[in-house]
Parts: C-alpha cells; sequence; structure tokens
C-alpha cells in the first residue's frame, strides 16, 4: 500500500476550504466574585 501524498493534500484542502466555523454567543449569568483564579458565577 502506497501513501499518494497529492491525493491526502488534496483532500485536506477541500476540508479546509469546506470548514464553516459558527459560533453562537449568549449571556446566561453574572459574576458576582473572583480571586485567586476561581470565579463564582
Amino acid at each position: 500500500m502506497k501513501i499518494k501524498t497529492d491525493e491526502i493534500a488534496s483532500v485536506i484542502k477541500q476540508e479546509i476550504e469546506q470548514f464553516a466555523a459558527e459560533l453562537e454567543v449568549s449571556e446566561v449569568g453574572r459574576v458576582v466574585e473572583i480571586g485567586d483564579g476561581i470565579a463564582r458565577i
């Protein structure tokens, strides 16, 4: 079995072109206290 680098590269390029990152932001609470790296929410 021989690995064909040109085929692998084309598959990776296709995956990158089709990648769509979706981000959803929502506020669900508030920070009430922060100390020593610990936050109470």
